[in-house]
């Protein structure tokens, strides 16, 4: 289980410390940016990350080059909130139409894709 914490402060409003020790600052739409990205660019920048990260692991299991790799995520807004993401994944040359048909699919399939793409439960309860 990996747990996120916000403890709100005047120096450090959205600090998340999460429980391997990291910490992430988001900025809060209206704030003066400059802290970090905003909660929805962190889901952006979370689906990019996941999704170079397991090309890279399939691709080195099969021990295909992928140095060159880029992943860019634009998010299109309704309002406040993402109406869709759209993963664009430029491979490296040097592959041939298999591994690149392959590389695709797995494009799909990375955890924060699935997490996304499917409905999941969450549970907001006071402590």
């Amino acid at each position: 289980m990996t747990r996120a914490t916000v403890v709100s402060g005047a120096n450090f409003p959205n600090r998340v410390e999460l429980s391997n020790g990291l910490s992430v600052t988001f900025d809060v739409p209206g704030d003066e940016p400059g802290a970090g990205p905003t909660s929805t660019q962190g889901v952006s920048a979370s689906l990019a990350a996941c999704t170079a990260g397991t090309l890279r692991l399939y691709a080195d299991r099969k021990g295909w080059d992928l140095d060159g790799l880029k992943v860019e995520v634009e998010t299109t807004y309704e309002g406040p909130n993402p109406k869709l993401f759209q993963v664009t994944v430029g491979l490296p040359e040097g592959l041939d139409d298999d591994q690149r048909i392959r590389l695709m699919r797995v494009a799909g399939k990375c955890p924060v894709h699935r997490l996304l793409a499917e409905a999941i439960e969450v549970v907001v309860e006071e402590v």
